[in-house]
């Protein structure tokens, strides 16, 4: 883009909401106003692209709303936009609204249909799931998030445990279709007991475990919704075991974790590089490393790479 335009970068969350996505708008809002550009908040995902259902949107405004978990633009899943006339639809809301570029906050839904926007305008995509559910980046944006609130939920079964012991708790997290969230989880909580879709796991064995530890009020496992039912579960321990074993459903409130400082810093730093990025004219994939840095890379790669980005990027 030249020197004398004022870039006008629409914004966009996709998908399933995830914590810290609205830190994500506040610092690509800051940015934009730091380079003279200007922030148009789209509202309802790709299906409120397609509608126009846009306004323009200020770092103040962006700011007021950065503590709060999801998203204050709202999104949708818009099965359309892996169609031409979805496509179509997208690319003529963009030439409308006047859109020099479009950063998409989302999983990997959203990094698809952006990259079929490309060609059309230019796309950089910030990773915000708590599902993890991207190749190319070692963390998403609500991760922190989400294994925080599960982690508070676990200390206070762990208190519930001790005041009466001899129960067993299973606690499901979300995550599908990947047992991520629920390993991270279990890792950190210190629980060896984790059924997830990636390995094998003995409900006989585990039902042994549970009531071991439950004479100490210590008997918790952690499961991922992508192994099934987690009230068919415990009725299957308990039978095993011979001891009262609760089920603990996260659901959809694991998305509405509040913001972590790490996701309000993460997603502020995506949020700048991303606008860095479209302000070039230029479409990126933001990857984000282990250690809690940016690293972009061109969005026409991004799908492709498999190594997370751990040692590369600038720090927030």
């Amino acid at each position: 883009m030249n020197g004398t335009h004022s870039p006008t970068i629409g914004i966009v969350t996709s998908g399933g909401d995830a914590p810290g996505m609205n830190a994500v708008i506040a610092g690509a809002c800051e940015e934009l106003a730091r380079l003279g550009g200007h922030g148009l908040g789209i509202f309802g995902g790709f299906a409120g692209l397609a509608s126009r259902r846009a306004e323009p949107v200020t770092a103040i405004q962006a700011r007021m709303h950065m503590h709060e978990p999801g998203t204050w633009f709202g999104t949708s899943r818009w099965p359309r936009l892996r169609e031409p006339e979805g496509v179509a639809e997208c690319g003529a809301a963009l030439g409308r609204l006047g859109i020099d570029g479009l950063l998409v906050i989302g999983g990997d839904g959203s990094m698809r249909g952006a990259r079929a926007l490309t060609p059309i305008c230019p796309a950089a995509v910030v990773p915000a799931t708590i599902d993890r559910d991207l190749e190319g980046t070692g963390l998403t944006i609500g991760m922190d998030s989400a294994i925080g609130y599960a982690m508070d939920a676990i200390d206070r079964l762990r208190i519930t445990g001790r005041a009466l012991p001899g129960r067993a708790f299973l606690l499901q997290t979300l995550g599908a279709p990947n047992g991520y969230l629920a390993d991270a989880v279990a890792a950190a909580a210190g629980i060896d007991d984790v059924l997830v879709p990636e390995r094998p796991f003995d409900l006989d064995e585990l039902a042994v475990r549970l009531r071991e530890l439950s004479a100490a009020g210590s008997a918790i496992a952690v499961m991922s919704e992508a192994v099934g039912d987690a009230v068919r579960t415990a009725e299957a321990l308990a039978a095993r075991s011979g001891i009262r074993v609760h089920p603990t459903i996260l659901g959809h409130a694991q998305r509405a974790a509040t913001p972590s400082a790490l996701d309000r810093a993460l997603g502020q730093a995506a949020g700048r590089a991303a606008v860095g990025k479209l302000t070039q004219g230029e479409s990126a994939f933001i990857g984000l490393t282990s250690g809690g840095a940016v690293a972009p890379v061109p969005l026409i790669h991004a799908a492709a790479s498999t190594t997370p980005f751990d040692n590369q990027g600038a720090s927030p």
